[in-house]
């Protein structure tokens, strides 16, 4: 068990209890407005809990902010990317990095060689297509803003990974390949919520 959530009430949402294991995949459906997308920011830290205790790796932890989750594990791909999962002024190469700022910088200066190598890593990993990495991300399509969003979320490596609606408004070879992506994922050991 690497998530255990109980009795958890904030966002709208009362009283929710789940656990999730490692390597699994588990689902969360329901209709517009069931509370799902706000169960989810809860967890994540980014919409306040009211009661309630969430449980990584057997210790409760105190997740008010999105970097705490991001600090206990946890990666969170949001439903609605443009607004919540990529910064749209910002580069790729930047966007891929924003997650994990700390191990790319040597006390106040980030290392450019290093960022732009794991930028490039995803770029290819993903096949984000752009003319290059410094493109902003505002100017790609939906289906490549989601790999940017995939790769920012994944180059923190997190063992938790919460997928929101993670092939709404794209292309069928772009959800195809973020099935195939969980599937993979989950094969590592990596924990997956899917909405």
């Amino acid at each position: 068990e690497v998530l255990r959530v109980e009795h958890l009430t904030g966002n709208g949402d009362t009283d929710i209890s789940f656990n999730l294991r490692r390597g699994e995949i588990l689902g969360f459906a329901g209709l517009v407005g069931a509370g799902r997308t706000e169960l989810m920011r809860v967890i994540y830290g980014a919409n306040p809990k009211e009661e309630g205790r969430i449980i990584v790796n057997g210790k409760e932890e105190k997740i008010i902010s999105c970097q705490d989750a991001i600090r206990c594990g946890i990666g969170y791909i949001p439903e609605d990317r443009k607004n919540h999962g990529v910064f749209l002024r910002m580069s790729i190469k930047w966007n891929t990095v924003a997650n994990n700022l700390k191990g790319y910088s040597n006390g106040l200066f980030v290392d450019k060689k290093r960022e732009a190598r794991a930028a490039e890593e995803y770029q290819d990993k993903f096949k984000i297509k752009t003319p290059n990495l410094d493109q902003l991300v505002g100017n790609l399509s939906g289906g490549n803003q989601q790999k940017v969003v995939v790769a920012r979320v994944l180059n923190a490596d997190p063992d938790i990974i919460i997928l929101d609606e993670p092939t709404r408004g794209i292309d069928i070879k772009t959800k195809s390949d973020i099935h195939r992506l969980m599937s993979t994922l989950a094969c590592e050991g990596k924990s997956i919520i899917m909405v």
